[in-house]
């Protein structure tokens, strides 16, 4: 075998392990052979992949009353679950799918559009239960500010919550505040000098009442629209009449 044959022979010969304990292998050139040691290789720890919490991606399109399919029903399932005013889960936005929105945006400070865009489906995927502020053994409490009215079970927890319309800012137009009961109530039309009223709940204290009640019959806006009085939908009223019966504490707070 010529000097090259030797070479690339010995390049295959005999790998050992030194004293230090690190590998070596001995190299046969034309001018004798030759220990070459391996250089240790230090392999980095790969850092532990960062959780990705996976959410439904928001809708295609917003979704407004009249859209109709699977995003619209899995909308009202998570406003139904969280005690919105959705009547039916059934996948169609009607009216009082958009009431339900509309509050649900209130209650997350969002703008009152009724219709799911980006923010508001952002929201749904991880919505947050309103507190409330009446004490126990008040069963009905109306949020000024945000424009909404909860009903609260026997412990104090808000069950349901629908979206209102309260007095206007103008003078003798409030809504007052404070604590009161359902005084009366009219279980039909009321036609009243400033409006017609359906099913009119009256609150007051010391048992009167200033003509302020909870009704339907008018628009529910998204803003503070009424008279004094606490507009809700006609669906809400007709739901809500038998538990504001006469004695019901009521909260009305800024």
């Amino acid at each position: 075998m010529g000097g090259r044959g030797r070479y690339l022979v010995g390049a295959l010969l005999a790998a050992a392990v030194g004293g230090t304990g690190v590998a070596a292998y001995t190299v046969l050139t034309p001018q004798g052979p030759v220990t070459v040691a391996e250089q240790p290789v230090t392999v980095q720890p790969q850092a532990a992949p960062v959780p990705v919490n996976e959410v439904a991606p928001p809708p295609a399109a917003p979704l407004a009353e009249g859209a109709r399919g699977p995003e619209v029903l899995a909308a009202q399932k998570v406003l139904a679950d969280q005690g919105y005013q959705v009547r039916e889960v059934n996948g169609v936005f009607d009216t009082e799918t958009r009431h339900a929105v509309i509050a649900f945006q209130k209650v997350h400070e969002l703008e009152r559009t009724g219709i799911i865009e980006a923010a508001t489906a952002a929201a749904l995927r991880h919505p947050v239960r309103p507190v409330p502020q009446a004490r126990k053994g008040f069963r009905v409490e109306v949020d000024l500010a945000k424009q909404v009215t909860y009903f609260l079970d026997g412990n104090g927890a808000i069950e349901r919550v629908y979206d209102s319309s309260t007095g206007r800012d103008q003078p003798g137009k409030h809504t007052p505040t404070g604590e009161f009961t359902v005084t009366r109530q009219i279980n039909g039309w009321r036609y009243a000098r400033l409006g017609p009223m359906w099913r009119p709940s009256y609150i007051g204290q010391g048992g009167s009442d200033q003509g302020i009640a909870f009704h339907g019959g008018e628009p529910v806006e998204t803003w503070p629209a009424s008279n004094g009085c606490i507009r809700m939908t006609d669906p809400s009223v007709n739901e809500t009449f038998a538990l504001l019966r006469v004695g019901t504490k009521v909260l009305v707070h800024p």
